[in-house]
């Protein structure tokens, strides 16, 4: 018997809960909608999340499925700076056309109160690489350099 693609259970039960947070609104979304949305079943999702709380932290898995999308057509040829450059400006797109201020707001405090551990940004996934190597090849041709108040922190 086939094992079913977990990834793609998991991804599915995640687009479905961001969609209809955005649609919806956090509050008014139930995990019986996702689980509708999604074509799974109260055990996939339970399997995955203890709860409807536990999606707030995977915005990132959202922000690494439209950044794996991108790398496939992003022209190979562009420098680290323009690569970055491309990247966010699809994402910033993306979050514009898709996720509400309110969800980030949301997303913000719960990361805000995980008292110094991260759940949204894990560093683990394709954009952390992606993100990584292009930032740390501009660092090093000194096209891309720290500004702001962050620069002298």
């Amino acid at each position: 018997m086939p094992r079913k693609n977990t990834r793609n259970t998991k991804g599915r039960i995640i687009a479905a809960a961001w969609k209809l947070f955005y649609e919806q609104g956090y509050e008014e979304t139930t995990v019986e909608d996702i689980v509708f949305e999604s074509e799974t079943s109260k055990g996939s999702f339970y399997h995955y999340f203890k709860g409807k709380d536990e999606l707030m932290g995977t915005l990132a898995n959202v922000f690494d499925e439209k950044y794996e999308e991108l790398m496939e057509t992003m022209d190979p040829a562009l420098g680290a700076v323009e690569k970055l450059i491309y990247l966010n400006h699809e994402l910033f797109a993306m979050i514009d056309g898709g996720v509400s201020i309110d969800l980030l707001a949301r997303l913000l405090s719960t990361q805000l109160l995980a008292r110094g551990r991260s759940i949204c940004w894990t560093g683990t996934g394709p954009t952390s690489g992606c993100c990584g190597r292009s930032s740390r090849r501009a660092s090093r041709r000194g096209s891309c350099g720290r500004t702001g108040p962050s620069a002298t922190s």
